[in-house]
C-alpha cells in the first residue's frame, strides 16, 4: 500500500473509532438533538473553511510539511474528546479535528504529484478506499474499546489518538511533494480558487458533478435510519449492516473494478456508468422498498459514489496546472464539504415535510442530472480530456 494511503488509513481509522459514539457522548452531556446535529457538522464546517488554504499552502511549502502540521492537531482533538466534561469541550474537540480532517486533499495532491496521468485514477481510488476500510476497521475497534457497557468514551478516544500518532510517524516516509517555492505574496485565508482553476472548464466541471453526487448521497445516508425504521422496521444494527455492505462494495469497486474499467474505457465513461448505478440505487428506494432490494441498492450506491469520486478527482487533477494541484484539491474538498452539509439538511426537510420517499426521489433526479452532465461534457472529446 503506498505511503500516502497508509497515512490516510491510519488517521481515518481513528476517525472511524470515534464517529459512531459521538452522538451518544453528546447526549450523555445533556445535548439536544439539534446540538448533536450541529456537533456532527462542526468538523465539516472547519474543513469547508480550511481545506482550500491548506491546499494552497502545500503548493508553496511542500506536501509533507503541511500534512505533518495538520495531523499534529489530531491527538489534541482526541485528548479533548477523552476529557470532555461539557458540550463546549466536545465542540472544541470536533473543531480541532476539522483541522486534521482537512489534510485529505493535500494527500490527494501528493498522490497526483507522484503518479502518471495513466495511473492517476488508481492513486485516487487507493486514497478513497482508505475511507471504506477505516469505517469498517474503526467501528470494530471502537466496539472493543467502548467496553461491555458501551460507554467507555475515554478509552475509545485514547485508541483514536494512538492511530493519529501513528499517522504522524508515517509522514516521515512521504515524499516531499512538489512546491512552487516561496511566494512574495502571503496566502489569504479564503476559500477562493486560483484563477487558473476558475478559468479552466475541465477543472470546474468535475467539481460541479462531484458536488451534485455528494449532495445526493448525503441526503440518502443521513435519512436512511428514519426511512428504514418507518418502511422496513430496521433497527440500529440493520442500518449499521447496510452501511457495512455499502463500504465493502466501495472498497471492492476501488480495488478491483477501477483498475480494469478505467484502463479499458477511461475515467469519463466509467463515471457515466457509476452515475447510472447511483440512479438505479436511488430509484430502488422509491420503487421497491424491501429488505433485500435495499441491501442491493446500498451496494450500488456505495460502489457508485466511490467510483465517481475517484474518476472525477483524477480528471480534475489532470486538468489542473501542476503548480496548483493542492489548491485544486483543497477547493474541491471544500465544495464537497458544503454539499455534505446541505444534503442532510434537505434530506431531513424532505422526509419530514414532503414525504418519506422525497429524499430518494430527488437524489435519483440529481444523480441522473450528473449522468447527463458527464455525457454532455466528456463525450465529444473523451481522449483529449482524459489524456
Amino acid at each position: 500500500m503506498p505511503a500516502p494511503v497508509l497515512v490516510a488509513l491510519s488517521y481515518l481509522v481513528g476517525l472511524g473509532i470515534v464517529y459512531p459514539f459521538l452522538p451518544f457522548q453528546a447526549l450523555s452531556l445533556g445535548a439536544t438533538p439539534l446540538q448533536v446535529s450541529l456537533l456532527l457538522v462542526t468538523d465539516t464546517t472547519v474543513i469547508l473553511l480550511l481545506a482550500p488554504f491548506l491546499g494552497r499552502l502545500s503548493d508553496q511549502l511542500g506536501r509533507r510539511r503541511v500534512i505533518f502540521l495538520a495531523l499534529a492537531t489530531a491527538p489534541v482533538a482526541y485528548l479533548l474528546l477523552a476529557y470532555a466534561d461539557s458540550l463546549l469541550l466536545l465542540f472544541a474537540a470536533r473543531a480541532c479535528a476539522g483541522v486534521s480532517n482537512a489534510v485529505i486533499p493535500v494527500i490527494q495532491a501528493l498522490v497526483a504529484d507522484s503518479t502518471s496521468d495513466r495511473s492517476r485514477v488508481n492513486g485516487m481510488a487507493n486514497v478513497n478506499s482508505a475511507y471504506g476500510l477505516a469505517f469498517i476497521i474503526g467501528p470494530l475497534i471502537g466496539t472493543v474499546l467502548l467496553g461491555a457497557d458501551g460507554d467507555d468514551y475515554r478509552s475509545a478516544a485514547f485508541g483514536a489518538a494512538g492511530f493519529a500518532l501513528l499517522a504522524i510517524l508515517l509522514t516521515a516516509s512521504l515524499a516531499r511533494g512538489s512546491s512552487s517555492g516561496p511566494s512574495m505574496q502571503p496566502l489569504r485565508f479564503v476559500a477562493l480558487p486560483p484563477r487558473s482553476i476558475v478559468a479552466a472548464p475541465f477543472c470546474l466541471a468535475p467539481i460541479a458533478i462531484m458536488a451534485v453526487l455528494s449532495f445526493a448521497y448525503a441526503s440518502m445516508d443521513s435519512t436512511l435510519g428514519l426511512w428504514s425504521s418507518r418502511l422496513l422496521d430496521w433497527d440500529a444494527r440493520d442500518v449499521s449492516l447496510g452501511f457495512t455492505l455499502a463500504g465493502l462494495a466501495a472498497v471492492f469497486s476501488l480495488w478491483v473494478l477501477i483498475p480494469v474499467l478505467c484502463t479499458r474505457y477511461g475515467e469519463a465513461r466509467v463515471t457515466a456508468g457509476a452515475s447510472a448505478a447511483m440512479v438505479l440505487g436511488m430509484g430502488l428506494f422509491v420503487a421497491w422498498p424491501s429488505d433485500h432490494v435495499i441491501a442491493v441498492a446500498l451496494m450500488l450506491l456505495g460502489a457508485g459514489i466511490a467510483m465517481c469520486l475517484s474518476c472525477l478527482q483524477a480528471l480534475l487533477s489532470k486538468a489542473a496546472p501542476g503548480s496548483v494541484q493542492g489548491a485544486a484539491m483543497g477547493f474541491n474538498h471544500a465544495v464537497l464539504s458544503l454539499a455534505r452539509i446541505l444534503g442532510p439538511v434537505w434530506g431531513g426537510y424532505a422526509l419530514g415535510s414532503l414525504g418519506v420517499g422525497w429524499p430518494y426521489l430527488t437524489a435519483a433526479l440529481l444523480s441522473f442530472a450528473a449522468l447527463v452532465m458527464v455525457i454532455w461534457i466528456y463525450r465529444p472529446l473523451p481522449r483529449a480530456v482524459e489524456g
